[in-house]
């Protein structure tokens, strides 16, 4: 017979394995914000985008981004710094408190998909001079969506890495206060097991 302490940690075990399993279906694929250092940071900072990743991420990592409105991605963003925490987003960048919270995914979402690693990133190749989709309500030069950097998007709306090929689906759901919302996007695998990979960005206003 088996004790109750011994299915405890069976259960615990499968409960590490499940998320060790997300985490690892995830890796690739995170989100980004764009965002600007408060007045009195030195030296003067702005456009710096940081990466909300669900991994542990070297330095020279990098991501291709999603232009949802533009239907394509473009590279490169690639990672510039070691793991920030909040000391440092307020610090070191200066930024203000919701934007460290937005990047941290904090009180946005009782069941985040991860605890978000945060990094400094830098734009190299095409997304140097890239101009995004322009349209009405169009924003994700703000921030959105990071994919391995040879991912692109056919000709249906889905998201190929090498052989593999990955549904999207993208909902936006505003803050109950009005103050900001919060962009959720779902990439499902195609025609072989496995878990969704969801990303959240949120955009908090101030």
């Amino acid at each position: 017979m088996i004790s109750q302490a011994l299915l405890l940690a069976l259960g615990l075990v499968a409960g590490l394995d499940a998320a060790a399993q997300a985490t690892t279906d995830a890796k690739g694929f995170g989100g980004w914000r764009n965002l600007h250092s408060e007045n009195g940071a030195e030296p003067a900072l702005e456009d710096i985008p940081f990466a909300m990743l669900p991994a542990e991420t070297a330095k020279g990592t990098r991501f291709a981004v999603l232009d949802r409105e533009g239907k394509r991605t473009v590279c490169c963003m690639v990672v510039t710094s070691e793991r920030l925490d909040a000391t440092a987003l307020e610090q070191r960048y200066r930024l203000p408190g919701v934007w460290v919270s937005d990047v941290l995914n904090e009180g946005t979402n009782e069941s985040r998909p991860y605890e978000p690693r945060v990094y400094e990133m830098k734009r190299e190749g095409a997304l140097q001079t890239y101009a995004y989709f322009d349209a009405a309500e169009a924003y994700s030069d703000l921030g959105g969506l990071l994919l391995p950097p040879s991912a692109t998007l056919d000709a249906a709306g889905n998201v190929r890495v090498g052989t593999d090929t990955y549904t999207l689906q993208f909902q936006s759901t505003t803050f109950a206060d009005d103050d900001g919302a919060l962009d959720r996007f779902t990439l499902r695998p195609v025609g072989k097991p496995g878990k969704p990979v969801i990303v959240e960005v949120p955009y908090g206003t101030y």
